[in-house]
C-alpha cells in the first residue's frame, strides 16, 4: 500500500542527487578545498538530517504527535550544533 509517507520519502530520495550535485558545484565555485573526509562528514550530516526528518514524520503519521514534534525540535537543535561545527571545519583556513 502506497501511503503519503512513502511518496514523501520517494521525493526526498529524488532530491538527494540534485543536492549532492549542487554541493559539488557550489564548493568548486567558492574555491572551498574539500578532501575525502570533509565530504564524508557532510554526507553523514545530510543523511542524519534525512533520517531525523523521516523518523519524526513517521511518529507524527502514526499518531504520536507529541513524540514527533518534541523529537523534531530536539533533533533540530542537534543538527544546528553539528552544522555549525561542520561549517567551522569546512571553512577553516588550513
Amino acid at each position: 500500500m502506497i501511503t503519503r509517507f512513502v511518496i514523501f520519502a520517494f521525493f526526498i530520495g529524488l532530491l538527494t542527487f540534485p543536492v549532492i550535485a549542487s554541493a559539488v558545484i557550489w564548493t568548486r565555485d567558492k574555491g572551498i578545498r574539500m578532501n575525502w573526509w570533509k565530504w564524508t562528514l557532510v554526507a553523514v550530516w545530510y543523511f542524519l538530517l534525512l533520517f531525523f526528518i523521516l523518523l519524526d514524520f513517521t511518529f507524527i503519521g502514526e499518531g504520536e504527535l507529541a513524540a514527533g514534534w518534541k523529537g523534531l525540535l530536539f533533533q533540530l537543535l542537534i543538527m544546528i550544533i553539528l552544522g555549525v561545527g561542520l561549517s567551522r571545519i569546512i571553512f577553516a583556513k588550513r
